[in-house]
C-alpha cells in the first residue's frame, strides 16, 4: 500500500487510521495481512493504540454472527444431509464439520456455550423506532444469506466481559464507527445495564439491551459501520412481514422487544425474557440422518 507524503509524521493522523483499519478487518493480525505487512509498527505498538483510543476488542477470531450459523440456516431449510450440504461449501469455508456437528448437538441438548450482545437502539423520544441497517458483511449465498439482511447491532462477547465492555464493543463496531476513530464514542451506556431478553440463536445465548438515544445522538447521520450500511430507525409496527429479509434470530428479538413494551406499559416487574431462534426450533426437529 501506498500512503501520502508525510502521513506518518502526523501521529493522530495515522493512530486514526490504525483504529480504522481494525475496526474494518476486525483483528490487527488481520490488518497486517491486507497491508501486505507494510506497516511501520510493532504488534505490540498497535495494540497500544488501540487502548489509548478506548477500542474494545473483537471477542476471539469469529466476532461475528455468521458462518456456522448460516451453515445451520441452511441445514434446517433444505431436506439434505449434513454431510452432502458441507461437502457443498466453498473453500474459503473455514468452520470445521467437527465443530458444526457439535454446534449441532449442544442445540438439539438446548446448550448454549457462548454468548452475544444486541442493541435495541431507539430515538430520543420514540420508543417504538428501533435502529436497523442492512448486514453488508461478505454474502454466503450458498447458505442462503443475502447481502443486505436487516439486522440490529450485534456481535459476540467474552463471558468475563462485563456487560459495560460487552455493549461498548457492540457500539464501536456496528452503531458509531466513525465517532470511536475519533474518540467521540457516545457515552449512552446506562448505568449497571441489565438486559430484557436474552435470545439463543444456535448455541449462543445473546444478551438484548434497551439502548436509549439523547436528542443529541439521535440524528440517523451519527451513525456508521464497516459490517453495516443504509441505517435507519425503523418503526416496530411497520416491519416487512417476511422474516427472509432478517438476519437470524432478528424478528424474534423484535417480537421480545414488543413484548418488553408492553410489560413496561402495564408496569409490571419481569425477569429478562426468554426467547429461541426460529432456527433452532427447526434444528431440533432435524432427523439424525437423511
Amino acid at each position: 500500500m501506498d500512503y501520502p507524503k508525510d502521513f506518518f509524521k502526523n501521529e493522530r493522523k495515522f493512530n486514526e487510521f490504525l483504529v480504522k483499519e481494525y475496526l474494518k478487518h476486525g483483528s490487527v493480525d488481520e490488518v497486517i495481512r491486507q497491508l501486505e505487512f507494510n506497516l511501520p509498527i510493532s504488534y505490540a505498538g498497535y495494540q497500544r493504540v488501540l487502548d489509548r483510543w478506548g477500542i474494545v476488542k473483537a471477542a476471539g477470531a469469529h466476532s461475528t454472527l455468521s458462518e456456522a450459523v448460516d451453515f445451520l440456516y441452511q441445514l434446517a431449510q433444505q431436506s439434505i444431509s449434513f454431510e452432502s450440504l458441507y461437502k457443498k461449501m466453498p473453500s474459503s469455508f473455514r468452520t470445521s464439520a467437527v465443530t458444526l456437528y457439535r454446534i449441532l448437538s449442544y442445540v438439539k441438548e438446548g446448550i448454549t456455550r457462548r454468548v452475544a450482545t444486541g442493541l435495541i437502539i431507539t430515538p430520543y423520544g420514540n420508543n417504538r423506532k428501533i435502529l436497523m441497517a442492512k448486514d453488508i458483511s461478505t454474502p454466503r449465498l450458498e447458505l442462503g444469506k443475502p447481502y443486505g439482511a436487516l439486522t440490529i447491532p450485534m456481535g459476540f462477547s467474552r463471558k468475563r466481559d462485563p456487560r459495560e465492555t460487552a455493549i461498548l464493543r457492540i457500539l464501536q463496531q456496528e452503531a458509531f464507527s466513525n465517532l470511536a476513530i475519533g474518540r467521540k464514542t457516545p457515552k449512552i451506556i446506562p448505568e449497571a445495564p441489565k438486559p430484557f431478553m436474552f435470545l439463543d440463536i444456535a448455541d449462543v445465548r445473546v444478551e438484548i439491551f434497551d439502548i436509549k438515544l439523547s436528542k443529541r445522538w439521535s440524528s440517523i447521520n451519527n451513525f456508521s459501520s464497516y459490517k453495516l450500511q443504509e441505517f435507519e430507525f425503523v418503526d416496530i409496527d411497520k416491519l416487512p412481514v417476511s422474516k427472509k429479509l432478517f438476519r437470524v434470530g432478528v424478528s424474534e428479538a423484535v417480537e421480545g422487544y414488543k413484548k418488553y413494551l408492553e410489560i413496561k406499559r402495564r408496569n409490571l416487574s419481569f425477569n429478562p425474557l426468554q426467547y429461541k431462534s426460529r432456527l433452532n426450533y427447526h434444528l431440533v426437529e432435524y432427523p439424525e440422518e437423511i
